[in-house]
Protein backbone atom coordinates (compact mmCIF):
# COMPACT_ATOMS: atom_id res chain seq x y z
CA UNK A 1 0.00 0.00 0.00
CA UNK A 2 1.37 3.70 -0.85
CA UNK A 3 0.94 5.99 1.70
CA UNK A 4 -0.09 9.33 0.96
CA UNK A 5 2.08 12.47 1.56
CA UNK A 6 2.36 13.65 5.16
CA UNK A 7 0.74 10.53 6.90
CA UNK A 8 2.56 9.00 9.60
CA UNK A 9 3.63 5.16 9.42
CA UNK A 10 0.82 2.96 10.54
CA UNK A 11 -1.75 5.51 10.92
CA UNK A 12 -4.69 4.60 8.63
CA UNK A 13 -6.98 7.13 7.47
CA UNK A 14 -10.03 8.04 9.86
CA UNK A 15 -11.72 10.09 7.25
CA UNK A 16 -13.09 6.59 5.66
CA UNK A 17 -16.23 5.56 7.51
CA UNK A 18 -16.98 2.24 8.35
CA UNK A 19 -20.56 0.86 8.25
CA UNK A 20 -22.10 0.86 12.19
CA UNK A 21 -24.95 -1.24 13.00
CA UNK A 22 -26.22 -0.65 16.27
CA UNK A 23 -28.68 -3.09 18.03
CA UNK A 24 -31.26 -2.07 20.97
CA UNK A 25 -31.71 -5.70 22.18
CA UNK A 26 -35.40 -7.32 23.21
CA UNK A 27 -34.85 -6.78 26.99
CA UNK A 28 -33.27 -2.58 26.94
CA UNK A 29 -35.02 0.30 27.48
CA UNK A 30 -33.45 3.31 26.44
CA UNK A 31 -34.38 6.67 27.30
CA UNK A 32 -32.20 9.70 25.59
CA UNK A 33 -30.34 10.60 22.07
CA UNK A 34 -29.70 8.00 19.79
CA UNK A 35 -27.00 9.59 16.87
CA UNK A 36 -25.02 7.49 14.23
CA UNK A 37 -24.57 7.89 10.40
CA UNK A 38 -24.91 3.90 10.39
CA UNK A 39 -28.17 1.66 11.01
CA UNK A 40 -30.02 1.51 14.31
CA UNK A 41 -32.34 -1.60 14.71
CA UNK A 42 -34.65 -1.44 17.81
CA UNK A 43 -36.50 -4.77 18.66
CA UNK A 44 -36.20 -3.71 22.45
CA UNK A 45 -38.30 0.24 23.50
CA UNK A 46 -36.91 3.56 22.97
CA UNK A 47 -37.77 7.23 23.45
CA UNK A 48 -36.18 10.34 23.05
CA UNK A 49 -34.80 11.50 19.36
CA UNK A 50 -33.18 9.57 17.15
CA UNK A 51 -30.83 10.22 13.81
CA UNK A 52 -29.93 8.00 11.89
CA UNK A 53 -28.85 6.79 8.29
CA UNK A 54 -31.20 3.53 8.19
CA UNK A 55 -33.76 2.91 11.32
CA UNK A 56 -35.42 -0.73 11.39
CA UNK A 57 -37.97 -0.71 14.14
CA UNK A 58 -38.53 -4.99 14.73
CA UNK A 59 -41.68 -6.63 15.44
CA UNK A 60 -41.71 -6.66 19.35
CA UNK A 61 -39.74 -3.43 18.91
CA UNK A 62 -41.70 -0.05 20.92
CA UNK A 63 -40.48 3.23 19.80
CA UNK A 64 -41.69 6.72 21.01
CA UNK A 65 -39.40 9.58 19.94
CA UNK A 66 -38.77 12.36 17.22
CA UNK A 67 -36.73 10.25 14.09
CA UNK A 68 -35.10 11.88 11.27
CA UNK A 69 -33.37 9.32 8.98
CA UNK A 70 -32.25 8.51 5.66
CA UNK A 71 -34.29 5.01 5.48
CA UNK A 72 -36.74 3.59 7.67
CA UNK A 73 -38.97 0.38 8.00
CA UNK A 74 -41.24 -0.19 10.71
CA UNK A 75 -42.63 -3.53 11.78
CA UNK A 76 -43.24 -2.83 15.45
CA UNK A 77 -44.70 0.15 17.06
CA UNK A 78 -43.97 3.55 16.44
CA UNK A 79 -45.46 7.05 17.75
CA UNK A 80 -44.44 10.60 17.88
CA UNK A 81 -42.71 12.74 14.85
CA UNK A 82 -40.45 11.12 11.85
CA UNK A 83 -38.96 12.54 8.89
CA UNK A 84 -37.42 10.04 6.72
CA UNK A 85 -35.60 11.49 3.15
CA UNK A 86 -36.01 8.08 1.60
CA UNK A 87 -37.79 5.54 1.35
CA UNK A 88 -40.48 4.70 4.29
CA UNK A 89 -41.97 1.42 4.75
CA UNK A 90 -44.38 0.08 7.22
CA UNK A 91 -44.65 -3.80 7.34
CA UNK A 92 -47.88 -5.51 7.84
CA UNK A 93 -47.00 -6.07 11.83
CA UNK A 94 -45.70 -1.90 11.81
CA UNK A 95 -48.25 0.51 13.82
CA UNK A 96 -47.44 4.22 13.61
CA UNK A 97 -49.06 6.76 15.23
CA UNK A 98 -48.09 10.68 14.55
CA UNK A 99 -46.75 12.88 12.02
CA UNK A 100 -44.63 11.55 8.78
CA UNK A 101 -42.66 12.79 5.95
CA UNK A 102 -41.54 10.93 3.40
CA UNK A 103 -39.72 10.58 0.33
CA UNK A 104 -41.14 7.04 -0.80
CA UNK A 105 -43.64 5.34 1.17
CA UNK A 106 -44.72 1.81 0.93
CA UNK A 107 -47.41 0.36 3.02
CA UNK A 108 -47.61 -3.31 3.08
CA UNK A 109 -51.54 -4.62 3.25
CA UNK A 110 -52.47 -4.74 7.55
CA UNK A 111 -50.19 -1.85 8.37
CA UNK A 112 -51.38 0.43 10.71
CA UNK A 113 -51.30 4.48 10.28
CA UNK A 114 -53.04 7.21 12.11
CA UNK A 115 -51.70 10.40 12.16
CA UNK A 116 -50.66 13.20 9.56
CA UNK A 117 -48.42 12.30 6.90
CA UNK A 118 -46.96 14.22 3.84
CA UNK A 119 -44.28 14.04 0.99
CA UNK A 120 -40.54 15.30 2.42
CA UNK A 121 -39.71 18.56 0.27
Amino acid sequence: MRQKRNEKPGKHNTKSKLAETTVISPSSNLEGNIETDGTLIIVGSVTGTIKCGYLEIMEDGNVDAIVEAETASVAGNFEGEMICKGKLTFYRTGKVKGSVSYGTLSIESGGLFDGNISKFK
